[in-house]
């Protein structure tokens, strides 16, 4: 027996040098050469996976984006997308027959569907501001997606026309007479985040939130700031009113009707509130919360509002944890 173990030792090191002798050290080459896998998607019916696979060109200094999918018993990817351009965040219709997805095929992004068996994919967006973030509502009719705009502009043509002076003036110098003019390393160009509607048969864009505010806000928002209701006549989104954004962690929830309207703000702490998730049934909206007004680093509570009485339930706060994504089960 005491043989056996040592030859099978041994057995185990010769195999193991002679596997070290066609390894070598990972080169950034390599890196370069690895696609990337990203922002994966499951459809409606379980069946399949869209995600982002991204690689990189060492000649261009540029990377280029395509959609895949993916069976999830197992099976052969497919290339749903193939554009020497950026196509990247899938979501799927809610019926699983077609993909959103945002695209720089055009220049600009903007949003695009494409139908899942195959075939060439069809412009939504064609906004001069560019669109992104699509999704999608519960009945598959209508795509909720934001664009940076002039806030003082009530059209695209608007939008064209004020960008296509930026371009032509002689002056490239700015000229900055109040904040918040640049978040990080991206300048705001005196434009906003707005969210529009538009239906999923194609029509014009409708700004959901006009005036001079983000939608999303520009910091401290979650992966996901804006949302239909299941019955699919309301929307709720996040966005910052106050004054001064850059001394304020102060997001709010906003409902909207899905046919417009002033937005009707249901959270009114001082602090910040993000991220609505509807339940299933519609009785709830969750989000997180946080306690500290102009505290960024403060711990996220999960909280429920309650759309009948209008009331609000702390759910985490004896939890020495921070919420993270909000997910309902089905039921």
């Amino acid at each position: 027996m005491r043989l056996k173990v040592i030859f099978l030792s041994l057995l185990v090191i010769i195999a193991s040098v002679c596997l070290a002798e066609d390894r070598r050290p990972i080169t950034f080459n390599d890196l370069v050469n690895i696609g990337r896998l990203s922002d994966p998607q499951v459809s409606p019916d379980g069946k399949l996976v869209a995600y982002v696979v991204t690689y990189y060109d060492l000649k261009t200094n540029r990377s280029n984006s395509d959609i895949w999918l993916m069976p999830l018993a197992g099976g052969e990817p497919r290339r749903l997308t193939n554009s020497p351009k950026g196509d990247f965040h899938p979501r799927w219709s809610p019926d699983g027959i077609q993909i959103a997805f945002t695209s720089t095929r055009t220049g600009l992004p903007q949003v695009w569907l494409i139908r899942v068996a195959g075939g060439e994919a069809r412009q939504l967006t064609k906004l001069s501001t560019g669109a992104s973030g699509a999704i999608w509502s519960p009945d598959g009719k209508w795509l909720l997606f934001t664009s940076q705009v002039f806030p003082d502009c009530p059209d695209d043509d608007c939008n064209k026309k004020r960008l296509e002076e930026q371009k032509k003036s002689m002056v490239k110098a700015r000229i900055i007479d109040h904040l918040l003019y640049r978040h990080w390393d991206s300048w705001t160009e005196g434009k906003r985040d707005h969210l529009f509607l538009i239906p999923a048969a194609g029509g014009e864009p409708r700004d959901l939130t006009p005036g001079d505010y983000d939608v999303p806000p520009i910091a401290l928002g979650s992966a996901q700031d804006y949302t239909f209701s299941p019955e699919g006549n309301e929307i709720c989104l996040v966005r910052n009113t106050d004054p001064e954004v850059t001394l304020s962690t102060n997001n709010d929830l906003f409902t909207i009707p899905l046919t417009g309207g002033e937005p009707r703000q249901i959270t009114f702490s001082k602090a910040n509130d993000n991220q609505p998730v509807y339940s299933p049934d519609g009785k709830y909206i969750a989000y997180r919360a946080m306690k500290r007004p102009a505290f960024e680093s403060d711990r996220y509570r999960l909280m429920l509002y309650d759309r009948a009485t209008t009331k609000h339930i702390n759910l985490t706060e004896d939890l020495d944890r921070s919420v993270s994504t909000i997910a309902w089960s089905a039921d």
